[in-house]
């Protein structure tokens, strides 16, 4: 059932004209979505990773935290080209704002075993009190199915911020059925987890 919740959402999750949409904020914290539009590769059309902008520009807004949003597609992948520039304006925003984590936001399929995976490159892009919290905050919100760097350990996004920019950073995978219109209660509390997590 569709609720005002899930249709704010929907209206924040329609992308802007800009190629990519920046919000500051004044928690040194920023949210990116580098796959909430459909992206063309060489070996085919790529789905838009459903949603995570929207959350990603809704958790934002509710903690004045920072975002960067990629709104069309340039013909690279932030999270595995080398030479991007999303990653370029990411750091930057780093760098000139004295921000201290990185969440990179990302959409799985339904039929993972998990309702969210934490990629930390095998536990190198984040520090074990900071990956705690997380962890905490997904559970206080009755998240419990969590995985961590399995299957995913993060990607070129994670790795070049932890990187060049010597932060905190994780990807965070999140299931489709907590990207769902439909399913707005497990919506909310990923976005309950997430703003406790990035005010904490």
């Amino acid at each position: 059932m569709t609720t005002e919740f899930s249709m704010k959402i929907r209206e924040l999750d329609v992308a802007g004209t800009n190629t990519y949409e920046i919000k500051t904020g004044k928690i040194p914290v920023i949210i990116t979505s580098a796959h909430g539009i459909g992206q063309k590769k060489r070996s085919g059309w790529k789905f838009a990773e459903r949603l995570t902008r929207g959350i990603a520009k809704y958790v934002a807004k509710k903690t004045d935290c920072y975002y960067l949003i990629k709104n069309q597609d340039t013909g690279a992948d932030p999270n595995k080209d080398n030479d991007d520039e999303f990653k370029t304006i990411l750091l930057d925003l780093i760098k000139k704002h004295h921000i201290k984590l990185a969440i990179d936001l990302h959409g799985a399929k339904k039929d993972w075993d998990f309702d969210v995976e934490i990629g930390t490159l095998g536990g190198e892009s984040m520090d074990q009190k900071v990956l705690d919290k997380l962890i905490r905050s997904l559970e206080k919100n009755k998240i419990k199915k969590i995985a961590i760097d399995n299957p995913f350990k993060g990607g070129d996004i994670t790795k070049t911020v932890r990187e060049k920019a010597g932060i905190n950073c994780v990807q965070l995978e999140v299931n489709q059925n907590y990207r769902s219109l439909i399913k707005t209660k497990e919506m909310k509390r990923l976005c309950r987890a997430l703003i406790m997590f990035v005010g904490s």
